[in-house]
């Protein structure tokens, strides 16, 4: 098959709703291979951050980007979720919580376990 014979893939999004926010991801051929391409979360219209899959083919290596436009970082380490819902609790649960208290959040729930 040549390139201009390939079947083209369906791009959608879809969006739901997780501890008050608004979660779309965008999913590149969601009936057969289903590969995230990167979500948004928001508050109250307001964006929380995004994630994204830097390898798409494996669905792994999840990079989460704050609202300012860096990447989520505790005491300068990168956060890595594992997958698509870890990306999603942290953005609405840890980074929607007061300012004050965010910091130590991700320390808590990156600490390797005991």
């Amino acid at each position: 098959m040549t390139a201009h014979n390939l079947p083209e893939a369906e791009v959608v999004a879809r969006s739901f709703t997780e501890n008050g926010c608004t979660v779309t991801s965008v999913i590149y051929d969601p009936a057969d291979a289903q590969q995230i391409l990167y979500g948004t979360v928001t508050r109250d219209g307001v964006l929380v951050g995004s994630y994204y899959c830097a390898d798409r083919i494996r669905q792994r290596d999840w990079r989460i980007v704050t609202a300012d436009g860096h990447d989520l970082a505790v005491d300068g380490t990168p956060v890595r979720p594992l997958d698509e819902g870890s990306a999603v609790i942290v953005l609405t649960t840890i980074l929607t919580a007061p300012k004050h208290e965010i910091d130590q959040r991700l320390r808590d729930a990156t600490r390797p376990p005991r």
